[in-house]
């Protein structure tokens, strides 16, 4: 039998809701065999149990991989240790276990376009926000009507600019041979980005303005995600790997493409020395022209913080944003 989709799903502690994730995947309607490869990271609850329950009732579709011991803690890649060895279909879809699908035909629909449309590298679509603690409602991520091509510049900008995770399927050949500025990005605690601006680099990315996956936000508070906009720790070590990956990507670029990445690169260090309230350097060369489109409380808040460097020093120590 030949597989045309390979839907890959890790999971970690994630018992409450693994069981949306595989229900959604097994219900997909296709004219098409696929499969679904779904790992357990050594979780401790019942995460395991749930897998195996779902392979023993659809034999011919789930494909467990139940780790003894926990990979990411020792820096083992999941996909690239078991899943993408293991895959055989000619496009691979990915879901992480505690979002899920939400539409029994987006497997049929993205296969479909890719079938029609060689040149594209993948296909994804629009997905919903979900706030676990239901302190907010529903959303929809991307509000941009149509359907419509990603650009590389797009992605560039951030994920959170193009589309979610669990909406990618792509051509099997630009996922399991990552480049080398994706290893960086995993050595970070994320992959995402890099795999977005890979796909973007390899061909014509279609975004389908349907939505068909839900994305659940805080479902994990240990995941690096959880609260990193809040956290000073994981802000400055999610912006240093994303200026390692970004310059780790320059090789592959062209010269179009490097002329953005060049860009965004000032950017995100102009956003470290914030964060690092290395407020002289923000108003110098290269990064004075990047702080005067600041908003007019930023650039008075740096005033103030040049003004008065010992007490800004004070504060910050007294916030824990100083190291010692």
């Amino acid at each position: 039998m030949e597989i045309k989709v390979s839907v890959l799903c890790t999971a970690y502690q994630h018992e409450a809701y693994i069981r949306d994730a595989l229900e959604s995947f097994v219900t997909q309607q296709t004219d098409f065999p696929f499969e679904v490869l779904v790992s357990d990271d050594a979780s401790t609850d019942g995460t395991a149990a749930v897998i195996r329950e779902y392979a023993e009732k659809y034999p011919q579709i789930v494909r467990p991989f139940l780790l003894e011991e926990n990979h990411y803690s020792r820096g083992i890649n999941l996909y690239d240790a078991v899943l993408f060895p293991a895959a055989r279909g000619q496009y691979l879809a990915a879901c992480e276990g505690d979002d899920c699908w939400t539409d029994p035909t987006k497997l049929q629909r993205q296969a479909d376009f890719l079938d029609a449309h060689p040149a594209y590298s993948a296909c994804v679509h629009n997905t919903v926000a979900h706030l676990s603690d239901a302190s907010a409602p529903d959303r929809i991520l991307f509000e941009q009507s149509g359907d419509r091509d990603i650009p590389f510049s797009q992605v560039l900008r951030g994920m959170s600019h193009a589309f979610h995770t669990s909406s990618i399927m792509a051509r099997r050949e630009f996922i399991v041979n990552p480049p080398d500025f994706r290893n960086v990005a995993f050595s970070y605690g994320f992959t995402d980005y890099a795999v977005g601006l890979w796909l973007t680099m390899n061909g014509k990315v279609r975004f389908l303005d349907r939505p068909m996956s839900l994305y659940r936000i805080g479902s994990n508070p240990s995941a690096w995600s959880s609260g990193v906009g809040r956290n000073y720790a994981k802000l400055r070590r999610f912006i240093r790997g994303e200026l390692a990956m970004l310059r780790a990507l320059k090789p592959h670029a062209d010269a179009e493409q490097n002329r953005l990445v060049d860009e965004v690169i000032l950017e995100r260090e102009y956003e470290l020395l914030y964060i690092e309230g290395r407020v002289d350097e923000m108003v110098r060369p290269p990064y004075r022209e990047i702080h005067r489109r600041m908003g007019f409380s930023r650039r008075v808040s740096t005033a103030l913080k040049r003004a008065f460097p010992h007490l800004h020093r004070w504060y910050r120590k007294r916030k824990g944003f100083i190291d010692g």
